[in-house]
């Protein structure tokens, strides 16, 4: 997959958009850093964090929120995998997302608030603008392309220039914000569905 953003997503235009980066709603900033801050507070991540940071991650989204299996201690095992600077496996995903409300979107943003260094968030807008395509979260291979998503913001984020964008957005936003968050809220701001 990491060739089909490769392909639709050139260094040269997500350089450029992210030159043309604008704040959108404020109220997201606010809220984003009492939830990094939750995370990075916890010496470790027990089924109550679990259970608390899913649901304010969902705050973020437009469904609601329930669990769909009772996964809960393997979760918090992978969950303090993430926090310690692990990437979770294709099947650690699967089962994240099995339990989250069968959604990798909210899967993508509790992972982010635990530990936003590695971990990208990942919805349809950034889906869009990565690949032209509509997203669905039964999407075959869906756990896959987001692996390969955070490699291509690993390579986006290394790409001469960056640390001005990375700069420019910190500024606009009002406080530091890992390179991965400074990428995803490009994509995000670019890859709104075309009227």
């Amino acid at each position: 997959m990491i060739d089909i953003f490769k392909q639709h997503i050139t260094t040269d235009k997500f350089l450029n958009d992210g030159k043309s980066f604008t704040i959108g709603n404020k109220s997201d900033y606010i809220s984003y850093l009492e939830f990094v801050k939750y995370f990075n507070d916890l010496p470790k991540i027990e089924k109550h964090n679990l259970i608390i940071g899913i649901n304010f991650s969902y705050g973020w989204m437009p469904t609601c929120f329930d669990f769909r299996s009772d996964n809960f201690d393997p979760a918090v095992e992978i969950l303090n995998r993430t926090k310690q600077g692990m990437i979770p496996t294709v099947d650690e995903l699967k089962l994240l997302k099995a339990l989250f409300n069968n959604s990798l979107v909210g899967t993508s943003k509790l992972l982010h608030f635990i530990n936003p260094n590695i971990m990208a968030i990942w919805d349809s807008r950034v889906y869009r603008y990565l690949t032209g395509q509509e997203y669905y979260e039964d999407r075959k291979g869906i756990c896959e392309a987001f692996l390969d998503y955070l490699k291509f913001c690993d390579f986006l984020t290394q790409q001469s220039g960056y640390n001005q964008i990375h700069s420019s957005i910190e500024e606009q936003v009002g406080y530091s914000m890992s390179r991965f968050r400074t990428a995803e809220l490009i994509m995000y701001n670019n890859g709104v569905k075309p009227a």
